[in-house]
């Protein structure tokens, strides 16, 4: 009997030469149409993510050469790096190893946080338009029923009873607006008890300490 490895998902549709897309039957019996595969492969979609993927970090570090000198360091020796430093495990520890990693001067960085910063994007509007599940008697329910009240808007800064200062969250359905939960301080409050004091921006930077 001549057993032979065949693959599971063929090449033709995406299949890959993999262990886990192989299985050995006998060549005979496949082919006569007295076997039929059940089992499942492993398709190449992955790796036609993973080309694409390439291709957009291709893009991206032609599109860097051109504004400044590139430098590509691979994952071990930035922790080798922060290792032989005795520095912690940080986000701006590895971004300070990987400036100086290629440094041709060998001039080490002093590591501190005077002026650390931690910045995120937030959104000016989801896109999230109805509720999950419609309510009884309403049918579908818009999640945003506010885009602003009082003409303020989801993102602003704003002080509260000319106390607090807040970042508006959200707005609620009774045009109340909604501040992140902090102890002693209010949860929410109407329009006419709140003084703008910085329209929303989708880059937020907070200085850390």
């Amino acid at each position: 009997m001549q057993l032979e490895a065949h693959h599971i998902v063929p090449k033709n549709q995406g299949g890959k030469d993999t262990i886990k897309n192989l299985i050995t039957l006998c060549q005979q019996k496949v082919h006569q149409g007295k076997i039929t595969l059940n089992a499942e492969g492993v398709s190449g979609f992955n790796d036609q993510i993973a080309q694409r993927t390439m291709q957009g970090k291709t893009y991206l570090y032609q599109a860097l050469s051109q504004i400044a000198p590139l430098f590509k360091v691979l994952g071990y020796q930035t922790d080798r790096s922060r290792k032989s430093l005795s520095l912690p495990k940080e986000h701006d520890v590895d971004a300070l190893c990987i400036a100086t990693l290629n440094n041709q001067t060998n001039q080490l960085i002093d590591y501190h946080r005077e002026n650390f910063y931690t910045i995120k994007f937030r959104a000016k509007q989801t896109r999230r338009r109805y509720h999950d599940l419609p309510r009884k008697g309403k049918g579908r329910v818009l999640y945003q029923v506010n885009i602003q009240s009082g003409g303020f808007r989801k993102g602003d800064i704003v002080r509260v009873k000319n106390k607090w200062i807040s970042l508006l969250n959200s707005i609620y359905s009774n045009a109340r607006l909604a501040f992140a939960r902090i102890k002693s301080e209010p949860g929410s409050a109407k329009p006419e008890d709140c003084q703008l004091l910085l329209r929303c921006r989708t880059v937020i930077w907070n200085y850390s300490l």
